[in-house]
């Protein structure tokens, strides 16, 4: 059974209440990104066909950002001028430059509102929620969420992955 939630806030603040403790990660993949048309809608899916979520509100200057295993979601643009830079390894690519970010895993699956739209999540799905204090909270699925973030320290210091890779992904 999902559960529609109307107010993320108060659905994150009741976890972090109830004893959840958020988990430290930094993106790490490399990622294509395009600028987006105005008046396009880019629908983000999954590699198993499951629709995440819709967005149709792209405005001049928004980026249309592809990760490795194919996922495309917006990103506007001057939050992307602060979590990207052209990667100097590989000019066709962007590297990230966000830092260090809180997330909650899920314990349920979970439909809820973010500022472009409808967010379908499923149990052990992620949900960011660094910028809670303003309501700026968005999921991210479980397999695309770990081919891209390294899990960190609240430092920022990438710790060892099974793969020895440090969370690194290009």
């Amino acid at each position: 059974m999902t559960k529609n939630v109307d107010d993320m806030k108060k659905y994150v603040q009741d976890l972090l209440d109830g004893g959840q403790k958020p988990v430290h990660y930094m993106k790490t993949a490399r990622i294509k990104a395009r600028e987006g048309v105005p008046g396009e809608t880019i629908v983000t899916k999954l590699e198993n066909g499951h629709k995440e979520t819709e967005n149709p509100n792209i405005e001049k200057g928004d980026m249309v950002v592809t990760n490795p295993g194919g996922e495309q979601y917006v990103v506007k643009a001057d939050v992307f001028k602060k979590k990207y830079e052209i990667d100097p390894d590989n000019p066709a690519q962007y590297r990230p430059t966000g830092g260090v970010q809180e997330f909650l895993r899920l314990q349920e699956d979970l439909d809820f509102k973010v500022s472009w739209g409808d967010m379908h999540m499923k149990k052990g799905d992620f949900i960011n929620i660094t910028g809670r204090e303003s309501g700026d909270i968005y999921g991210i699925a479980q397999k695309e969420f770990f081919s891209t973030y390294g899990q960190c320290t609240p430092e920022g210091k990438l710790l060892p992955t099974p793969t020895g890779r440090g969370g690194i992904v290009r």
